[in-house]
């Protein structure tokens, strides 16, 4: 926000904080209302094990959770006041919101899951070890909600529903999703140096459709091991390798979380009725000057949608060797066909939400590597792992007649990474009229043709790569974007330290990631550029470009910031580094020896302190968090948190 807006001149007393509308975050934050949320959450849970017979065993559970939250928001308004430099008091001017507000909402949610198994184990001559398992899970989950509001609220310190007099609205709806699996598993080891694991599943779901056949779907696994450790050729190497073991796996898996209980059928929806203005959703036809309650179909339907399927090939060590160190790693390839994603509609649809779809498909290839190392010296003791990994990305297929999925600053296709940045190739700055005149056109402005609505130096210019044949064509448009990266995080790795020594112990972790692009746009790229309320700009704003700062890191400074939207549309100027290191936690802490309080009958007694978030190394722009995709300036930073503690043990 502008620094030339008053925030809080007193108790009660909020200025306009330079906004036209009046609102103010401090008065938001401390005088407009508040939130709150209650309600009771009962646990049941009931299992039998039972063991007829040597080497079987019955397993059965059955569990309920019911919750009853109920929220009440309260809006109210705040007093605003502004300077009167004639007699240097502060005058009340007006309010903010401007709209008294109760807002109530109840919700009955119940997930309840029953499981049942047998598992029976049984030897064959010693050697020969099998291991039987059998069973089936059922979950289902219902949600039941309610909420009423109202505006017109005389008396703030009265928030009570019936005492609102206008904008009366209520709603509520229900849903309900169910999954049922049944499983499979048998294992087989040879000497206990030879182990085989075979996995199959079939699974259903209310997410898909039944009268299309759509709702199950089946999936196995096999993998292998070898303990080569055990066997006698290894004797000598004993000392070096104290255990060794290989192992790989194939197999297949789904996926139904489309985050919606019934894209797969069409349902009609109606806006709320008893509303003051009931055609808020768009649902209700205009006849004879009347507003007509109505309904309609606001998404698209696909019956046709079913599993999200996935299978995966691994290839691991596991290593213990030189007394002190454990290794495992692991090579891996993901390929997920069917992908469930939403299809992009055109104009013509005629405002209906995207439909999901099942779309494609795509390779995840990727490598795993853990070390740790632990030793003892006396009093002291270390333990340290480190973590690292590796990760590509890539679409490999999407359906016939669909070149892509995606639009604006992303894109599916296949060749790269899933949802990948789309935008123009940023070439720099222009340096001066010349260096306009002879660049191709942008976006239909000409130099030469119209002045004043042409770029002007300090304005970025983009590569001419693409006309409609592939070829540079003399302007710059659409037909010049290209894919210009991807958030993916590359190497992510992490290193977490434990010392001790006698009472007192020390953990120390980190995290980071070697590469990754992301993608700043919106308040935090553009200066003085906000939806609805008057911006101001960020520190890192000020390096913009003048004729004695050539190569700043912003273009030509101007008020509105979008005023000239070719400086921000999509391009590679805007993608940043987003790789990083971030010292997350670090924990202190003294364990008060037990022949001290073994006098006073207290079992144990801990003081610590820690540090969450402590700093962060990264190349992205001030302020922002590398972990965030697609950055728009406006998400809360990273706290900073300090914590100091005592644990007492009666």
């Amino acid at each position: 926000l502008p620094a030339i807006g008053g925030g809080r001149y007193g108790p009660g007393q909020f200025g306009t904080a330079a906004q036209s509308n009046n609102r103010n975050p401090i008065a938001m934050a401390e005088a407009t209302g508040n939130s709150n949320t209650e309600g009771n959450t009962l646990l049941t849970r009931v299992a039998l094990n039972y063991r007829p017979i040597k080497g079987l065993e019955l397993d059965a559970s059955w569990g309920r959770e019911k919750r009853n939250p109920y929220t009440k928001t309260f809006q109210k308004n705040a007093d605003i006041f502004t300077p009167n430099l004639v007699t240097g008091q502060l005058d009340k001017t007006s309010i903010w919101p401007g709209i008294t507000r109760l807002n109530e909402t109840w919700r009955n949610d119940l997930y309840q899951v029953f499981s049942g198994q047998a598992n029976y184990s049984f030897k064959v001559k010693n050697d020969h070890s099998f291991q039987v398992l059998a069973g089936a899970q059922q979950e289902l989950t219902t949600q039941y909600f309610f909420g009423a509001s109202r505006e017109g609220f005389i008396n703030p310190n009265q928030p009570f529903l019936n005492l609102g007099s206008t904008n009366i609205q209520n709603n509520a709806g229900a849903n309900e999703l169910a999954l049922v699996g049944f499983f499979g598993r048998l294992n087989y080891s040879f000497k206990e140096k030879y182990l085989f694991e075979v996995n199959a599943r079939r699974d259903g779901s209310s997410r898909f459709s039944q009268a299309e056949d759509k709702q199950w779907g089946n999936f196995g696994s096999a993998s292998a091991a070898w303990i080569f450790s055990k066997e006698k050729f290894f004797d000598g190497m004993s000392k070096y390798i104290s255990f060794g073991k290989l192992r790989g796996s194939f197999g297949g898996n789904g996926n139904q979380n489309i985050g919606s209980n019934y894209v797969f059928d069409a349902f009609y929806q109606q806006s709320n009725y008893g509303a003051i203005t009931p055609n808020i959703n768009g649902t209700n036809p205009y006849f004879n000057n009347l507003n007509t309650l109505g309904v309609a179909i606001l998404q698209f339907a696909n019956p046709e949608l079913s599993w999200e399927t996935s299978q995966q090939w691994n290839v691991g060590m596991d290593l213990n060797f030189a007394k002190h160190f454990t290794l495992t790693a692991d090579v891996y390839n993901r390929s997920v066909k069917n992908m469930i994603i939403p299809r992009s509609l055109p104009s013509s649809a005629g405002g209906l939400s995207d439909p999901f779809v099942n779309a494609g498909s795509m390779d995840n290839r990727g490598w795993e590597l853990s070390i740790n190392y632990k030793t003892k010296v006396n009093k002291w003791r270390f333990d340290a792992t480190f973590m690292l990994s590796d990760v590509q990305n890539k679409v490999t297929g999407l359906v016939p007649g669909l070149p892509f999925i995606g639009g604006g600053s992303t894109r599916t296709q296949p060749g790269q990474a899933l949802n990948s940045y789309f935008g123009l190739r940023a070439l720099g700055y222009y340096a001066d009229s010349n260096d306009i005149k002879g660049s191709p056109a942008l976006y239909g402005s000409s130099w030469s043709t119209n002045p004043a609505v042409g770029p002007k130096p300090g304005d970025l210019k983009y590569a001419d790569i693409g006309g409609v044949d592939g070829k540079p064509d003399g302007k710059i448009d659409d037909n010049d974007r290209t894919f210009i990266g991807n958030n993916f995080p590359r190497y992510e790795y992490s290193i977490n330290l434990n010392i001790s020594y006698q009472n007192f112990d020390l953990n120390i972790f980190g995290q980071g990631v070697g590469k990754r692009e992301n993608f700043l746009s919106g308040t935090g790229a553009v200066p003085f550029l906000a939806t609805d309320f008057i911006p101001s700009l960020l520190d890192i704003h000020k390096d913009y470009w003048t004729p004695q700062n050539p190569n700043a890191a912003f273009p030509r400074l101007l008020a509105g910031g979008g005023s000239y939207t070719n400086n921000f549309r999509a391009s590679n100027w805007y993608i940043k580094s987003a790789a990083f290191f971030r010292f997350k936690n670090v924990n202190l802490g003294y364990n008060v020896p037990a022949s001290v309080l073994s006098r006073v009958k207290i079992s144990g007694v801990r003081v610590f302190v820690s540090g969450q978030n402590l700093f962060t190394i990264t190349k992205a722009w001030n302020g922002f968090d590398p972990e965030i995709n697609n950055a728009n300036g406006e998400f809360y930073p990273v706290m900073r948190t300090y914590t100091a503690g005592l644990n007492v043990t009666f």
